[in-house]
Formats: structure tokens, sequence, C-alpha cells
């Protein structure tokens, strides 16, 4: 076990380079939490960026001067390490560094989820309180669930796709104000690839298929025991050809010819992959729970990959819901005499009409709605009408309207 420690950990023998693009706010987060005493559970779709975030807050520590010898990375999945005990893993490297009990080190654990039992584990860590503890996971609803041992003992980070800041500085692009643009066709190219960044490195279609294939066997069928894959990829399938539509569980179960509460068991099984995530209708409990949830996929570049046919509006209402969930949490869509809202905040509307002309008579309903902001994005039309903004999408992706 100490050699494949010393091989996860090279810091402890030589200088550590960091690589890849600095995602700041998330950095930022770590640091402020890092200071705390909670377990940091870092979630995420599975391919989000989340391992390079952790190595990229290693080196933050060892550049702002922890010794690299007191931190400690390894990952769950690790054929050698899978049926260690996390304990067993971190008296390995007390014994390995000549630590005593009372020493204090962090330790980021990769693929947490992958360990049977972990909650259990880390509440011993937490309590015995010389442990500062980050560990990733892909399934989120998964790891809040089993959180429940922790209540009190832990918090959350959830990784995004980039950002398109982010897709921006991968890319190398920069646009000065005079060529402002060239901008709407940076977002459009964005819309179509998503921020998943490997992807975004290759260009290879076959990358998306191989990580959904992943996600399938590993995150779903193998852990919930689902034996017909091939229902799963025909549920994701008609999924991604109706992003920002409402889900209608019984005919998409008539359609591949399965029960609806299958295919209710196997959508729950998406979300809590972070594949997918839904809206409610914005209203009281009893409509919100009988009105149809409208779905939207986590990555734009998925729905591309698996359904090229989508057109560029559904796409583009898509990144403007995933931009929206780095934001704030709660998204639902709303009604307005007959009309349909797409998305409604706590105390804001935001509405998709991704063209370059837009009148006036088409959102007016949104004035109607008892919010402080009203913002309507377009292809490249700004403005202000009454209480309306019309605010271009690479604009609104890049949070200039603040």
């Amino acid at each position: 076990m100490e050699q494949v420690l010393s091989i996860f950990n090279p810091w402890w023998e030589e200088p550590y380079k960091v690589e890849g693009i600095e995602r700041k706010r998330y950095l930022d987060l770590f640091d402020g939490k890092a200071k705390t005493k909670d377990i940091v559970f870092v979630t995420g779709l599975r391919r989000v960026g989340k391992t390079t975030l952790v190595r990229q807050q290693i080196g933050r520590l060892i550049a702002g001067g922890a010794s690299p010898k007191r931190i400690l990375y390894f990952s769950m999945d690790h054929p050698s390490l899978v049926r260690e005990s996390i304990l067993d893993i971190l008296d390995a490297y007390r014994r390995l560094q000549g630590l005593r009990h009372n020493d204090r080190f962090t330790v980021f654990i990769d693929e947490v989820h992958m360990r049977e039992g972990f909650e259990r584990e880390l509440k011993t860590v937490y309590d015995l309180g010389q442990v500062k503890v980050f560990a990733t996971g892909s399934s989120s609803l998964f790891l809040t669930e089993k959180g429940a041992h922790l209540t009190g003992r832990q918090t959350f980070v959830e990784v995004h796709p980039f950002s398109f800041s982010e897709y921006l500085d991968l890319k190398g692009i920069k646009v000065r104000a005079s060529d402002s643009h060239l901008m709407v066709r940076h977002a459009e190219d964005y819309v179509r690839s998503g921020g998943l960044p490997e992807y975004l490195i290759t260009g290879d279609p076959g990358y998306v298929t191989t990580l959904l294939d992943s996600i399938l066997y590993r995150d779903i069928a193998a852990r919930k025991g689902v034996r017909n894959v091939r229902a799963l990829r025909e549920l994701l399938l008609l999924v991604s050809q109706s992003t920002g539509s409402k889900l209608s569980p019984r005919r998409i179960a008539r359609i591949l010819g399965v029960n609806h509460e299958t295919v209710r068991e196997h959508l729950s099984y998406f979300e809590e992959a972070n594949l997918i995530r839904t809206a409610q209708l914005k209203g009281k409990v009893s409509e919100s729970t009988a009105a149809p949830r409208k779905v939207y996929l986590s990555d734009t570049g998925i729905v591309r990959v698996l359904s090229p046919s989508v057109n560029l509006g559904s796409m583009v209402e898509n990144c403007v819901y995933n931009a929206l969930r780095t934001r704030t949490g709660d998204i639902r869509y709303g009604l307005v005499r007959g009309k349909e809202i797409d998305f409604v905040l706590e105390d804001a509307c935001c509405e998709v009409k991704y063209s370059d002309r837009v009148h006036p008579e088409e959102v007016s309903h949104l004035e109607e709605l008892d919010v402080t902001r009203r913002v309507v994005v377009t292809r490249n039309h700004s403005g202000k009408v009454g209480g309306i903004e019309f605010v271009p999408l690479w604009r609104f992706l890049r949070d200039e309207t603040s």
C-alpha cells in the first residue's frame, strides 16, 4: 500500500507542478472551507474536473506554505485500495510519514462513494479531530443520503462543467471590446460544445459516448442493480431529444414499452448521477407536485452528441439553465395567463428568446410577475423596455449584467 500512496503523492519527493485551467471560484471556495473542521464533499458529473480541482487545491496549499508530506491524496477506485478501509489507509500513511495520531494533516479522497460504509469511517476521522477531509464523488444524491450520518459535520461543493469564461480561457480566445460582435459566434460554439474539459480539448464525440457508458454501467447499473442497460440508453436518448420540454413518464413508458414507475426510477438515477436536472412549476405545493417537470441535461455537449438534430434554441435554453444553476439552487418555470416563463428564481425571472429581434409584446407577460428583475436572453439584441432587460446570450453567460 505504501508504494501506491507514494505514486499518488509525487509532491512528497519533488516540486509539484499544477496543471489545467485554474478555476478560481472553486479554489477560493475550497480555501474558505479548508479553515473549517467540516468534511467537504466535492460532487458533480463524472469527468467534470473534480480530480483536477483537487490537485490544484493541493498545489495552492503547498504554495501557501503547507508541508507537502502533511497532504495525502488517494482514490478509492484504485485496484490496490478497493478492499482497504479508509482508516487503514490513513494509518499506513501515518506510518510512512512517521506521524503520530494527534498530528494534523489534510486528506483528499477521490471517488469516496466506491467505499462501502465510507460515512461511518469519515465520522470516526472527523470525531478524532486532527484530519481535514476533502472527498469527491460523482453521485451527489447518494453522498447526501449517506451524509445523514454526518449531519453537522459536512458541507458540499458542486462542480459544474466549464463556464463560458472558462471555455474562452481554455481555447485561448480573447476578444476586444470593439469586436464584441464576434462573441455571438463564440457563445454558440460554446453551446454546441458544452463544458466537459476533455471533450473541449479533443473534440472527439467518442469520448462523450465512452463517458456516458461509464456512468450508465458503473454509477447506475452496477450500483442500482439495473440489468437492462439498453433501456437506460434509450431513455437517456429520449431525454436528450426533449431538453427543455415537460417530462411525461407515462408517455415515455409507452414509447419504450416499460412500466412508468421504472421510467420515474431511472430518471431519478440520472439525476443522482448528475446527468440531468429537472425544474418544477412555480406555485403552491399542490400545483407544483401535480405539474410535469421540465428536464435539462447537465452539459449541452452531451445533448449535441446524443441528438445532433436538437435545435439551437432548445440547446441555448439548456445552456442558460445550466448557467443559472451555478448561481442559484432553486430554479423553476412559471405560468402567467397560460404563457410559460422559462425560469423563475426567488426574486427574478428569465426567458430565452434566441433571436436578433424580440418584440416587447412577446414577453410583456413577464411584467406581471412580482419580481425585482426580468431578463430576456437574446442572440444579440440588448436594451430595456419598461421593466424588462434584453441581454445577449454571450453577455448573460459571462454574467456581465449584474
